[in-house]
């Protein structure tokens, strides 16, 4: 098993994390553009499709679902995340995901060998990430696609609390915002750990620009990039 980072308990944070995302207009806002993307990729039936830091399966589980002749690999070291995967595999009946629980560095896949990516809110905790964004480059084919979207700018942990507390508040009301809010307290306690790793300097920041300019000079097209998330994310898709 995968030693877990010190500070948090995954298998909890996990089961929260699928919650309270359920409930967050901004998460689903741009997890909608990025299976939007997704949906468009020209993928025969035996191609390789690849989630990197995969977490609870949000993404890998619909592209399986969009692609249902192709392998979708779901690489993620934490745990907790894969088994609440697995827990979702089931309940959908998706059987063409192969769960790798590995870090990123570790993984070894052949070049010109992946139709498409995905690496949504996970290059910021790697120790390396440019080296993951040349690692991605070498296994896609040429034509590939990816969706890379990080998290590049500091968590105003605060303002989110708000700016979702209010927006639970005016839909459900006090009574279930309460509920909903206790129920996800998992995720707010890893959005300071978060911002802590990032004024620590362990965890990545870039600008906008920045995170362009990378994987431009990886050698990437670059099809759209734009922020999202509330101005934290940036989203860039990207053809070899």
């Amino acid at each position: 098993m995968i030693k877990q980072e010190q500070g948090l308990d995954w298998s909890v944070y996990a089961k929260s994390y699928d919650l309270l995302l359920s409930y967050n207009p901004f998460y689903q806002k741009l997890q909608e553009d990025i299976l939007k993307t997704c949906r468009g990729w020209n993928i025969a039936g035996d191609d390789l499709i690849v989630d990197l830091g995969a977490g609870t399966g949000n993404y890998s589980l619909p592209l399986a679902k969009f692609y249902p002749e192709a392998q979708v690999l779901h690489i993620e070291p934490n745990e907790g995340m894969n088994m609440r995967t697995r827990e979702k595999m089931k309940e959908r009946g998706i059987e063409n995901v192969s769960i790798l629980p590995c870090y990123a560095s570790d993984v070894k896949i052949s070049e010109n060998s992946v139709q498409g990516c995905t690496c949504i809110h996970a290059l910021y905790t790697f120790k390396d990430p440019e080296h993951i964004i040349r690692q991605i480059y070498r296994w896609l084919k040429p034509g590939g696609q990816a969706v890379l979207v990080d998290a590049g700018r500091k968590v105003k942990v605060l303002e989110w609390q708000i700016a979702i507390g209010w927006h639970l508040l005016t839909t459900y009301g006090w009574k279930k915002s309460l509920e909903i809010m206790r129920s996800g307290k998992e995720v707010s306690k890893q959005n300071a750990y978060i911002r802590k790793k990032q004024q620590s300097g362990e965890y990545w920041l870039h600008s906008h620009e920045e995170f362009v300019d990378i994987i431009r000079k990886t050698g990437f097209e670059i099809l759209e990039a734009k922020t999202s998330f509330r101005g934290i994310s940036d989203f860039v898709v990207v053809r070899k």
